[in-house]
């Protein structure tokens, strides 16, 4: 049985090599996923600003989530390397952002020079702004339309950056594949420890301290399905795809087993995420433990394998 597999395996890596010989994953990541994500993120803003409600804002932040999930931009053009930072401030504000947007709700003064933080024009501050009580008032409104403004326009300059990228003198092969996976294992610990592991008490930073309070989206009951939608992101780079893609280069590279374990895993969280009762992380056990072995798939197996030499990672903010 395991010779059949192999063999398979072996005919799968043969036949993808000939048929892709002269493609990039980047750009191809580039054109079918970060672009395609960017442009559904400008999109669902565009709705939200329209109607704000429930439902859009959700929407909106998934779209987003997967941007930020796989965000390559900063790594394409260092002037966009803080971007994310404008836009989302999870994990990284050491100030109280929601007793600062109560105070800027309750001001008088015109929301573009109300909102003179970057923080207060952030995704986060968004949520308070929509969350913060049950009904929406006319100034929350106002409020809430000028920092769809300010995210839009730092989606559209992302946007930029890809499409630049696309018609820009190629950068080494081996950089653009160690991008991809390195973005990855970022975006994998993020889950594990702050998105999963502050709240449910098993990150290091908060051992055996489960608070609900710390998750991502408290106050929209949003960050299970946040972190679905960073699931479904890093499902659209391992995944095989009709084009030259991360899997097939994988493949290529002899790692299809590591491969396996990466959506694995990916599927074991999104089943477990499923079965616990919604943004209730003191149950999260499992999940962390899941989170873990997702991210030690991609930091100790895949990277080995392909190798490529991973980036450190940042472990005190976004």
């Amino acid at each position: 049985m395991i010779i059949v597999i192999k063999r398979v395996l072996f005919l799968v890596v043969l036949l993808s090599s000939m048929v892709y010989a002269n493609e990039r994953v980047l750009i191809n990541v580039i054109n079918n996923v970060s672009i395609p994500n960017v442009q559904k993120t400008i999109d669902d803003a565009n709705i939200l600003k329209n109607e704000l409600n429930e439902k859009n804002f959700t929407n909106f932040l998934k779209s987003w989530k997967k941007v930020e999930a796989l965000y390559l931009a900063g790594d394409l053009d260092e002037d966009y390397l803080d971007t994310p930072r404008y836009m989302d401030v999870f994990n990284s504000l050491k100030e109280d952002l929601n007793s600062q947007m109560k105070m800027v709700i309750e001001s008088k003064d015109e929301p573009k020079t109300a909102l003179f933080k970057n923080s207060f024009k952030t995704i986060n501050a968004l949520e308070y702004v929509l969350f913060n009580d049950k009904e929406i008032s006319q100034r929350e409104k106002e409020l809430s339309v000028a920092i769809l403004d300010s995210i839009i326009s730092h989606l559209e300059d992302i946007n930029e950056v890809y499409k630049n990228y696309l018609s820009a003198k190629p950068k080494d092969e081996k950089w653009e594949n160690a991008l991809i996976l390195n973005s990855l294992i970022a975006s994998s610990y993020r889950l594990k420890e702050w998105r999963i592991g502050n709240a449910s008490g098993n990150s290091s930073k908060f051992k055996n301290d489960a608070k609900n309070e710390r998750a991502e989206y408290f106050l929209s009951q949003n960050s299970f399905a946040a972190i679905d939608a960073i699931l479904d992101a890093h499902n659209q780079i391992v995944k095989k795809n009709p084009y030259y893609d991360f899997a097939a280069f994988a493949m290529d590279k002899g790692a299809a087993i590591q491969l396996l374990v990466v959506i694995d895993k990916i599927k074991e969280m999104q089943d477990e995420l499923k079965v616990l009762p919604k943004d209730d992380f003191t149950k999260a056990n499992k999940l962390f433990n899941s989170a873990k072995d997702l991210h030690n798939a991609y930091y100790v197996s895949l990277i080995e394998q392909l190798s490529i030499t991973g980036k450190i990672l940042d472990a005190d903010g976004d």
